[in-house]
């Protein structure tokens, strides 16, 4: 399904007439067809409808329209009144929209935009491939279902936004609302999590487990938040067996998942409430339990499953918000074209071969190539909700050594020494986690909830920060930590990653004492550095010209030692506060995965940074991104100010290793206009 979803992608954006949907048809395995339909009159507004394709004795109809689901859907319902089985393509080829329907009751309608189709709708029809066992009505019944799931997945993000706005309205107002947006996100998004869980059986067994406790508590008229939720979060899906306690064990066989995202947030130690029963029963009713939930990805129609959460971050953010961080969800087909292009090219990096040479070394399942892939380390720097993290994750867990290792096993493999993301959003943070999560739970066939593994711990790979500027002014320059160091970095992070029970919290406590420890050491070099640059500046200034003058400090040279020495203050002042703290107080990436930083950097920095042009950036932060980042300085107006993704893509190149690849998802201008020259002579 995967290939085809690609391929079906291919086709949808060279669509641009009817003349072309014979070909997508044929895709889906059916007969082209490009015939007039006599007697069958069109819709207002509309192109006399043909048909394109027959699958059986089941025709597809199409017809141009300038509101094409308005179109689609009447002409499937006067289809319906004849009693024709037939389904209904309309196309809009200006607005660049496609809308497909069914001549049954309900007349359901898939709405697609040609270049940009999503997850959802590219699964769907995917489901029309074929015509199958049955008949003409059985297939009918099939393409109904099918054309049914992109409304599901509409009215969920719909009802995911309101619920979060009702509930965060029913906290006390006395929290900042920012915060208590977060609160709500945060049992929320476990509360979905489960339902995932439930569809495995590993919830006692019991397809309804959620809303049968529910029920129970609002029956006993207890508190849903404290009596179900709190004792299910932090006293069973958190602990082992052996550690429940009565109320847990009453849940039934649940397994202990571990992970982090059932651990007590400092949010919760904050907001010490409950949310209301009012407010969780109209979560459950309106929310979780009109929709059905699975973990395969791209699955049935009018079913949530895993690839849908990317949307759901999009849907929860402010319009407003989502526009100003430049965050926009990346289609997974077009997430696979970038992966496809860029994993053989870090593999050809390592091996010292061409491009070509590596995709058929990796093809043919070279034990050199597949060695190679398996050591890379794989970057996302501005994360979102994990959408590339999540494909390099099925990619490399596709090349691990099959003997031995269960699907489930080699994707906790490579989450242990591959994958690294970075965002400012926790929100993005939190479901970025909670989809590689999804995907190991996903491949795991265990059916007794005792014998599940424990999730892996994800906090430290996936991490809160800003990927453009530092703690500190230290510049673009990378310090490496001593290989000792990095060694045991190393090797504290794959512990901590797999780490549970009363193990969990040392080895998470020493590996923050060592990432400060290498922050230290950081700091130390650039002081250094810096002391000795400000000391060639004076230098420089007491030197004698032809004729015995000093030179003094001129106006370059007072500017660069101005410079240099705020530079060092900052890190004065870094070195300090770490001091005090004793641990990191933000995130600071040779500092945090200093160990990759002693190799030199990471193997693939990849993603889709934000999209921003600099009028929507506050004055400040382009005042930053002038001063820090060489390629984002362009001309005085607006029109020759860059995209906010070039400042990414300059340090991209700075995380990058020597040799490494850097595949990232960027405005077609920064290779045209003049914004981008800085970038493109650089890259040149």
């Amino acid at each position: 399904m995967g290939a085809l979803r690609v391929e079906l992608d291919r086709i949808l954006r060279g669509i641009r007439a009817l003349h072309d949907l014979p070909g997508l048809l044929a895709a889906l395995g059916h007969e082209p067809l490009f015939d007039p339909v006599p007697g069958l009159g069109a819709p207002r507004g509309s192109g006399p409808p043909v048909a394109v394709a027959r699958a059986g004795n089941f025709p597809w109809l199409a017809l141009d329209s300038a509101q094409p689901e308005r179109a689609a859907r009447r002409l499937a319902r006067r289809l319906a009144v004849r009693g024709q089985p037939a389904g209904v393509i309309a196309l809009d080829a200006q607005t660049r929209r496609l809308a497909l329907s069914i001549a049954v009751n309900g007349s359901p309608v898939l709405c697609l935009n040609l270049d940009r189709p999503s997850p959802v709708s590219l699964a769907a029809l995917g489901r029309l491939a074929g015509i199958g066992p049955g008949g003409v009505l059985a297939y009918a019944a099939r393409v109904a279902d099918a054309l049914s799931a992109e409304a599901a997945g509409g009215r969920f993000f719909r009802e995911f936004r309101t619920t979060i706005e009702q509930m965060t309205a029913q906290l006390p107002g006395l929290v900042p609302v920012t915060d208590r947006r977060a609160f709500v996100m945060l049992q929320l998004t476990r509360v979905l999590f489960l339902y995932f869980v439930q569809v495995k059986g590993w919830l006692a067994g019991r397809e309804r487990f959620l809303a049968e406790e529910v029920d129970r508590c609002l029956t006993g008229r207890r508190s849903i938040h404290r009596h179900l939720l709190r004792p299910l979060f932090f006293g069973t899906l958190n602990r082992p067996l052996a550690g429940r306690g009565r109320a847990a064990l009453g849940f039934g066989a649940i397994p202990f998942l571990n992970g982090g995202l059932f651990e007590p947030h400092p949010l919760e130690r904050q907001i010490k409430r409950d949310i209301p029963n009012a407010a969780w029963r109209e979560a459950f009713d309106r929310l979780f339990e009109r929709f059905q939930f699975t973990v395969a990805e791209g699955a049935g129609a009018g079913a949530i499953a895993p690839d849908m959460l990317g949307r759901v971050f999009e849907g929860v953010m402010a319009p407003d918000a989502r526009r100003a961080s430049g965050t926009f969800y990346t289609p997974s087909a077009l997430v696979g074209q970038i992966l496809d292009a860029a994993l053989p090219a870090s593999v050809a990096s390592r091996l010292n071969c061409t491009e070509s040479e590596a995709r058929l070394l990796l093809g043919s399942g070279s034990p050199r190539a597949l060695a190679a892939a398996q050591r890379l380390t794989i970057l996302d720097p501005a994360v979102g909700s994990g959408a590339f993290l999540l494909g390099a994750l099925e990619r490399l867990a596709a090349l691990c050594p099959k003997e031995g290792a269960d699907p489930s096993t080699r994707r906790r493999l490579v989450l242990q020494r591959n994958l690294f993301g970075v965002d400012r959003s926790a929100t993005a943070v939190r479901l970025a986690e909670l989809r590689l999560w999804l995907a190991v739970i996903a491949a795991d066939h265990t059916e007794r909830p005792s014998r599940v593994v424990p999730l892996p711990n994800l906090d430290c790979l996936v991490r809160q920060g800003d990927s453009l500027f530092d703690p500190v002014r230290c510049g673009g320059e990378l310090t490496a930590t001593a290989a000792s160091l990095a060694t045991r970095i190393s090797e504290l992070r794959q512990s901590v990653v797999v780490a549970v029970g009363s193990a969990k919290r040392p080895l998470f406590r020493e590996l923050r004492l060592m990432e400060a420890r290498a922050a230290r050491e950081s700091f130390a070099a650039a002081e250094g550095r810096l002391g000795g640059q400000i000391d060639e500046c004076l230098h420089t200034a007491r030197e004698r010209n032809l004729f015995g003058q000093r030179r003094g400090l001129d106006v370059a040279l007072r500017a660069q030692l101005a410079h240099l020495r705020a530079h060092l203050r900052s890190v004065r002042a870094a070195r300090r506060t770490l001091s005090r703290e004793r641990e990191l107080p933000w995130f600071h990436y040779q500092s945090h995965f200093a160990d990759v930083f002693a190799g030199g950097g990471f193997d693939l920095v990849l993603g889709n940074p934000p999209w921003l042009r600099a009028e929507q950036i506050p004055a400040e932060q382009r005042q930053r991104l002038t001063s820090r980042y060489r390629w984002w300085r362009g001309g005085g107006s607006f029109g020759n100010r860059p995209d906010l993704s070039v400042a990414f893509l300059e340090r991209a190149f700075e995380l990058v290793a020597p040799g490494g690849v850097v595949a990232l998802l960027l405005p077609a201008k920064v290779a045209s206009a003049r914004y981008g020259a800085a970038a493109r002579h650089a890259l040149a």
